[in-house]
């Protein structure tokens, strides 16, 4: 029985547990996958699995040997996943961070609806549904809480 767990997507290809596939290299069961042209008929298109220890030691091996295109490859990649909005810059974390902290020290609506839907199965709960009152009782809740760890401490 083979159980496959997609992990995230590392460079171009997927990276997969499969426990009865051990590798005779590193031990593991992390595979990468890829699919590649066959040879026979370019049309098709075949799956081939590389363990990802070794997988990852030949993206290596080959950058120290071609930095430029590693460069322009990395370049590429990092404006892919800031299109696809997997990517931030530093300043984009700083400045989500530093937003993230005024809702909590502010206590607006949006953090407060943000840890009520944490609690609560999202899909039968959306903004609409959620009363004012509701909020402002979750406000008052986090303010008391908050003011008897200054007390404890």
């Amino acid at each position: 029985m083979i159980i496959v767990v997609l992990h995230y997507i590392s460079n171009i290809m997927a990276t997969i547990d499969i426990p009865d596939k051990i590798c005779s290299h590193c031990g593991g069961i992390r595979w990468k996958t890829e699919y590649r042209k066959s040879t026979k008929n370019p049309e098709n298109k075949i799956l081939i699995y590389r363990c990802s220890v070794k997988a990852g030691e030949s993206y290596s091996k080959w950058r120290l040997q071609n930095l430029e295109k590693a460069k322009k490859y990395n370049i590429e990649l990092c404006r892919i996943r800031r299109a696809n909005g997997h990517y931030k810059t530093s300043k984009e974390k700083e400045r989500n961070k530093q937003k993230a902290k005024k809702e909590s020290d502010t206590l607006c609506d949006n953090y407060i609806y943000r840890i009520i839907f944490s609690s609560v199965d999202r899909k039968s709960l959306n903004r609409s549904n959620v009363p004012q009152e509701l909020i402002d009782i979750k406000r008052k809740q986090l303010l008391l809480t908050r003011q008897l760890k200054q007390l404890t401490k």
